[in-house]
Order: C-alpha cells, then structure tokens, then sequence
C-alpha cells in the first residue's frame, strides 16, 4: 500500500476546496457584459460637468461596481474631483445603470447634524 505525503494530501485537499468555491461563483457570460461602456460613461459625466461652469470638478474615477456580492445589479460608478453644489444637495459622483439611466450620489448631510449628547450624571 503507497501512502501518500501530508504535503501532498494538504495540495490535493486546497484544489479541491478553491474547485468547489470556483463553481458556487457565477461565471461570467457574454450577456452579463456591460451593454454601456466606459467611454459612453465618461461622455456622459463629461457633458454633465461641462453645464457647471468653468469652475466644475473633473473626473477622477470610473468603476463598474456590483451592488451586492452574488446577485447584485451592475452599474458604473463616476467619482468627481470635489463635491459639486447643485439643487442644494452636494454631489459626489453620477452612477450610471446598464440600461442607461442616470442617477447622481450626494453626500449624507444627516451624518454632519449628530452631535454628542453629553450623558446626564
């Protein structure tokens, strides 16, 4: 009877384990390609700024994100330079949908407004 290393056995048992993650994980498809692409994005956020003014921010990031780690929406994700003031709200950023739709991330104000409550002796 051959016996087989500890070294050996710990490889086959790792490949084994990293298969079995691999296969719970969803492959990626062809039709789970982006149908918007990057540069229709930056277009987009380009045209977008390009309404504020000379003083505008500018780009700094664009990120294809996942909302959630398994079954999540993709989106692309657009990061402005500085915070940009429009209707009130500070904006951040722009996230663009597969479908096309456009919808713009702001900053929490309600975050700013808490204060410390001192504890009643």
């Amino acid at each position: 009877m051959k016996t087989i290393s500890f070294r050996r056995y710990r490889c086959a048992a790792s490949a084994a384990i990293a298969l079995g993650v691999l296969t719970l994980l969803p492959t990626i498809r062809a039709e789970d390609a982006p149908r918007v692409d990057a540069l229709h994005v930056a277009k987009l956020a380009a045209d977008y700024l390009a309404t504020h003014g000379r003083d505008a921010p500018y780009v700094v990031s664009i990120v294809l994100e996942k909302d959630a780690l398994l079954v999540g929406k993709t989106s692309w994700v657009v990061r402005w330079s500085r915070p940009l003031l429009a209707d009130g709200n500070r904006e951040v950023g722009m996230r663009v949908k597969l479908d096309g739709s456009v919808s713009y991330i702001v900053e929490d104000k309600s975050g700013q407004k808490k204060h410390a409550v001192p504890l009643k002796s």
